[in-house]
């Protein structure tokens, strides 16, 4: 039984020493799986406590240490990586809907443009038949027989009744006057029937103006309406948005306090090896974990490939000034790989 046992701290031991080697040679990079060296060093501390190791204990205990703090740091890390690929998703699909908007409202608006200039190119047509058909009516209507006055039916009975009598030179003088009033009446005549069709042209064309404006009139209404309709639309396009971006920052920034409370918490606990402290720290001074304020004179903590090289360090030196017995070989009782 303490046979078993004692090869079982031993591959404890050479399994440990394989660890601190890989972290004093490679480091501890993203690839590392910190939970799997944590666990084998965790292991291999409860060994050196079981054999009164105390001062290798420490050295363990202090290398673990700083892989529970990377481990909390690569958590704030990707939890803050997370959050900003949340809000970048969300940014991107409100650019989209919003793009989407705008094209489908763009398309409306050119429609209603096409609407309304064909509306006005129909009326205008119209119109124009309208007006040319008036025009033709008032060429082809055959002139009225004149109605004379009464003086220039005078003249022509006196014409006439001259004539009849053989008075041909009285005759041809009312002749000449009738002639000359019959011509002052036919212009007076014609003037009036021009005054008269230019009356009726007026007035269509005054109708048509009127059906024109109103008509622009109610396709101006309805523009306006369109555009109320519109900016109603993006009023609550952009209000979901606020909505959805203000209920997800407020959900994570719960997650970022109760992540923050729970590393502080880990951290402040002294039966383990948690030490959270630098990653709530270093979040809260850059002001992506929530708000906290800057500890002054907190010094840079070390990487657990920096602890593991200083050990060595420390453990050589003790090596080098210690003296040992004549003829005796160096104390190997250090799980630390040398230096």
């Amino acid at each position: 039984m303490t046979t078993a046992a004692s090869t079982t701290d031993e591959q404890i031991e050479a399994t440990a020493r394989r660890v601190l080697e890989e972290i004093a040679a490679v480091g501890t990079g993203t690839e590392v799986q910190l939970d799997e060296y944590i666990s084998i060093l965790a292991k291999y501390r409860r060994t050196c406590e079981k054999r009164s190791n105390y001062k290798e204990a420490e050295l363990v205990q202090h290398v673990l240490k700083q892989l529970r703090l990377e481990e909390e740091n690569r958590h704030v890390y990707a939890l803050t990586q997370q959050q900003e690929l949340e809000r970048q998703g969300l940014e991107e699909a409100h650019m989209l809907e919003f793009t989407n908007f705008n094209q489908i409202w763009n398309e409306k608006i050119d429609s209603f443009e096409e609407h309304q200039l064909e509306c006005e190119a129909v009326m205008l047509e119209h119109h124009s038949m309208e007006l040319t058909k008036f025009h033709g009516s008032m060429t082809a209507e055959a002139p009225k027989k004149a109605k004379f006055s009464k003086d220039l039916l005078n003249l022509r009975k006196i014409q006439e009744t001259l004539a009849k009598q053989k008075n041909y030179v009285e005759a041809q003088k009312v002749k000449l006057k009738g002639d000359k009033l019959e011509g002052l009446e036919l212009t007076r005549i014609n003037r009036d029937r021009g005054e008269r069709y230019a009356k009726k042209e007026a007035q269509i064309l005054g109708r048509h103006r009127q059906e024109l404006l109103a008509m622009r009139k109610r396709m101006e209404r309805g523009r306006i309406e369109l555009e109320r309709r519109r900016k109603k639309e993006l009023e609550m396009l952009l209000q979901r948005y606020n909505n959805v971006k203000r209920g997800l920052l407020g959900q994570q920034n719960i997650i970022k306090a109760k992540t923050g409370n729970m590393l502080l918490k880990h951290a402040a606990n002294k039966k383990t090896d948690a030490s959270g402290s630098q990653a709530i720290v270093t979040s809260m001074n850059s002001g992506t974990f929530g708000p906290g304020l800057k500890k002054k004179g907190d010094a840079a903590y070390p990487s657990a490939t920096d602890v593991v090289r200083q050990i060595q360090q420390e453990v050589a030196q003790q090596n080098h000034h210690s003296e040992a017995p004549e003829g005796a070989s160096p104390s190997n009782n250090s799980a630390l790989p040398p230096v």
